[in-house]
């Protein structure tokens, strides 16, 4: 079985996949914002109501996704836990409004503005893929509440 697992992950090492300096990249300003703060599109989302007194969840899908992958589990939890579930569609995807500017600093600060509109401050982020990357860029640019 060792040798099974050794011929799946060799090929990957000439990649890169695996360098442990790979996930030591720094993060770098958005590009096509020439290092200005990044401009917030609109986003569209959908609000399962629930009680306001728990922090509600907030799920964010990953590349090519939209808000409507996580219809089901959305009703689940909203209807299970009483809480408020918000899904969204990141900029450039879904019914969202689009930008030239893809970056993570620019999806952050999406929700920067977004989450304080709905009064979904604080809340509970959940993240596939590069809604998870958005999710904890969020998290360390914002360690303190928003107001």
């Amino acid at each position: 079985m060792l040798r099974w697992t050794r011929a799946w992950t060799a090929p990957y090492r000439g990649i890169g996949l695996s360098n442990s300096s790979f996930s030591r990249l720094p993060i770098a300003p958005s590009s096509s914002q020439g290092g200005t703060e990044p401009r917030p599109v609109r986003l569209s989302y959908k609000l399962l109501d629930g009680e306001a007194a728990s922090p509600a969840l907030v799920f964010l899908h990953g590349l090519f996704g939209s808000k409507t992958n996580f219809n089901f589990v959305a009703k689940t939890l909203a209807q299970q836990t009483g809480r408020r579930v918000l899904t969204v569609d990141a900029r450039n995807h879904g019914e969202s409004s689009h930008s030239p500017d893809m970056s993570y600093e620019a999806m952050s600060k999406d929700l920067q503005d977004l989450l304080p509109h709905l009064g979904l401050v604080p809340c509970v982020l959940i993240g596939h893929s590069m809604g998870g990357r958005t999710a904890m860029l969020l998290a360390l640019q914002r360690s303190q509440p928003l107001p």
